[in-house]
Parts: structure tokens; C-alpha cells; sequence
């Protein structure tokens, strides 16, 4: 679905021409870099993770670097592996992007935020901390867990706002309890929500929440206004929606949701040319909104397309599971079960047979492989289902 809009169907092109200078893009598509203009846009294949995760095996980047490794600012290294490298131009147009999402979310120079999101190694903490900067917030690095601590500082430090996954947010705001605060916003992104998560944060704790919606390779793709009646998309990308079965451009429903495609003009050291998000929404609201902001609206995620999924805000990737159990010498039937319990994902790998390998072990070579705490557990059987991953969440889709 094309944006109405001639600036963003220009510059599409223009970053598709530079991918089609590298490597990868240009053995994908079979195509040179005049050959690509708003007509021939559609016959663009799109670009899956798992692609991204299979072309980095020789190559970090994937042969779709467009500069030289000295000229680059930052590389961050996200689970599959994918690294994403940045410059320092890269980095200041994603920067201003997250700022205006961060700041139409309702943060500005009065606020002091905790920012409760993983710092190490994936983008998402370092970019919201620069944004919040450029807000002129004053910022607390706390990254995640610690719950006592984050809930000791906002009380004591006059903490106004939080960065943070929904799950932990509760559970932060069920630490502070009574304990006299100042806290009265929160900004909540990084993994599914219930659809009566920011009411009853609101109605129990006297928190105003809004929603923040981004994509690991690109960034910020829609966030909340003072209104919180749907997140605003960006205007300043090329966002497309598309049936993810069959990949062709398509308009999402309720019953009939569709999966978010991006392309992102601000990411120029390793161009990034409609991505599959693996992200589903079920309704786009074209309405005007009070706020002032004409861009259109997504209610909210209500799922994901494949069998990437994501957990605390990381991204579970199966076959990096199946490739950490085979460094370990396990080739028995495995999967990885994701659920929710009391308001906070969990996730544990059922492994087929007797032990073989320490579950210690095993454990923590999962948590170093995927960034996240991982239960290990040998089984008789493993519960039905296909593939490797069985994600046993539910969300109400409105």
C-alpha cells in the first residue's frame, strides 16, 4: 500500500536504488538500479528476517553494506544473529524519528524516565535514551529487571514517566505499591499486549500509558498521541501492509489481519527495503484525530505471522535455538513453549529423550544465544503442535 504522498514514493526509490548497489539486494532482485521506480515497486521481493538471519553467515552484514567498516558509528547485534550497522548520520535521523514518537507519546523537558529496556547489545534501549535526550529528559539507565531498585529510585527520585514492556510494568507498578510517587505516564512498547492493558493501568495505578510501536531494524512505525485512540503511523517511511500468507498487498480487517512491510529511508550503511515486520494488525483508522497528526492509525499488534516470535522484547528466533542444541551435541526433537503468567512471559525449551547434557548447561547457552532467561526441561513427549515454536499466548484481537 503506497502513502498518497510523492516525497515518500521518491525517496522509497531512492534508497532501493542504493540497496541495489550491494551484493545481496541486487542477486535478489535480478535487477538494476534504474530499473526501479514507483511502477516496478510491487515486483520487489520483500525481505524476511530469516533472510537477513541466513545471509550473515559468511558475511556479518549480509553483502548489503553500502560503506566501508571505518565509516561506521555503531553495530548492534540482535538475536539470529542479525547486526545492524548504523553511521553517525544513520544514527541522527533514527534518533530525531524516535524523539517525535517518544515526544507525541507525551514525554518532554520536565519529565525524568526511567528507561527499563535492555541496553545491552540490541538497539531499542540506546535509541530511546538518545531521544529522550534530545527531549531534554533527564534519564534513568535502568535496563531491566531489578524491579526493587527501579521501584526505589522512582519513589525517591521523583521519577514522572517509564520506558518499558507491558508485562514489566505491571509488575514495577505492583513493587511500588502505596509508596508515595510521582510517576504519572509510562510509554510501553517491545512485546504483545492485552487490548485492556493501558485502562486497567490507568484505573488501578493512576498511570497514563501510551504506545509505542517499532521494529527492530528500522525503528520507530507508529506510536500514540495525547489521545492514545491508536498509534500514528509514520509519514516518513513507506509502509505497506500485505496478506501474510501470500505476500500480496492487501487492506487489514477484523478477521482478516495483515502483516506490516517496511522500508526505512533513514538507515542508509545497510538499506532496509520492505521487510516483513512478522507483525499483524486487523484495522486501520482513517479518521481525523484532535491531535493534529493526519497520518492513520493502528489499534494495536494483535499477533505475529510466523514463527519468529517475540518475547520481553526480544526476538525468538527457532532455528538459533536448534543450531545452539546441536553445538551441544543435542539432536533430539525439541521445541521452545512461549506463555504468559501472571502478566509475564515466559519461555522454556522441552527437549525429547533422557538428559544427555547438564540442564544448566543447556540453559545458559539458550540465554547467551538469545539474551533472555530460559527454562530447560527433558521430556517423554513433546505437547502437539507443528514446527519448532508452540506460543500459547492469547490476546483479544480489538
Amino acid at each position: 500500500m503506497w502513502q498518497d504522498n510523492a516525497d515518500v514514493r521518491s525517496q522509497a526509490v531512492e534508497i532501493a536504488r542504493l540497496a541495489a548497489t550491494t551484493r545481496a539486494y541486487a542477486a535478489e532482485w535480478g535487477l538494476d538500479a534504474e530499473s526501479i521506480t514507483p511502477e516496478t515497486w510491487e515486483a520487489l521481493p520483500l525481505l524476511s528476517k530469516e533472510r537477513l538471519i541466513s545471509a550473515a553467515t559468511d558475511d556479518p552484514f549480509g553483502g548489503r553494506l553500502t560503506v566501508q567498516p571505518a565509516d561506521l558509528a555503531w553495530v548492534f547485534a540482535a538475536p539470529g544473529p542479525i547486526y545492524m550497522p548504523y553511521t553517525a548520520d544513520d544514527m541522527r535521523r533514527v534518533t530525531v524519528a524516535y524523539a517525535r514518537a517518544l515526544g507525541s507519546c507525551g514525554f518532554g523537558p520536565a519529565d525524568i524516565v526511567d528507561q527499563t529496556l535492555l541496553y545491552n547489545w540490541v538497539i531499542a534501549a540506546t535509541m530511546v535514551d538518545q531521544a529522550l535526550r534530545t527531549l531534554g529528559c533527564a534519564i534513568v539507565p535502568g535496563g531491566p529487571g531489578a524491579t526493587d531498585q527501579h521501584a526505589e529510585v522512582i519513589a525517591r527520585v521523583g521519577v514522572t514517566g517509564v520506558v518499558a514492556m507491558p508485562s514489566f510494568l505491571e509488575h514495577l507498578l505492583k513493587t511500588l505499591g502505596d509508596r508515595p510517587h510521582s510517576l504519572r505516564k509510562a510509554v510501553i512498547m517491545g512485546e504483545l499486549s492485552d487490548a485492556g492493558a493501558k485502562q486497567r493501568i490507568s484505573d488501578t495505578y493512576g498511570v497514563t500509558v501510551r504506545e509505542f510501536y517499532g521494529v527492530g531494524d528500522v525503528g520507530a512505525v507508529a506510536y500514540e498521541c495525547e489521545r492514545g485512540e491508536g498509534m500514528h503511523l509514520r509519514s516518513d517511511l513507506l509502509i505497506e501492509f500485505v496478506n501474510p500468507e501470500t505476500g500480496e498487498a492487501s487492506s487489514p480487517t477484523k478477521g482478516s489481519p495483515c502483516e506490516i512491510v517496511v522500508t526505512d529511508f533513514a538507515r542508509q550503511a545497510m538499506p532496509i527495503v520492505r521487510l516483513r515486520s512478522g507483525d499483524l494488525v486487523d484495522e486501520i483508522i482513517y479518521d481525523d484525530c484532535g491531535c493534529g497528526n493526519s497520518a492513520p492509525r493502528i489499534s494495536r499488534i494483535v499477533g505475529r505471522a510466523n514463527d519468529i516470535t517475540k518475547v520481553r522484547g526480544m526476538f525468538i528466533v527457532p532455528s538459533l535455538i536448534t543450531r545452539t542444541l546441536g553445538t551441544m551435541g543435542i539432536d533430539s526433537e525439541h521445541c521452545v513453549v512461549v506463555d504468559r503468567q501472571q502478566g509475564r512471559d515466559e519461555i522454556e525449551v522441552l527437549i525429547s529423550g533422557a538428559p544427555t547434557v547438564d540442564i544448566e548447561l543447556v540453559s545458559t547457552a539458550l540465554e547467551r544465544a538469545m539474551r533472555i532467561r530460559t527454562a530447560v526441561r527433558f521430556v517423554e513427549s513433546l505437547p502437539p503442535g507443528e514446527g519448532v515454536l508452540r506460543d500459547l499466548r492469547r490476546f483479544e484481537h480489538h
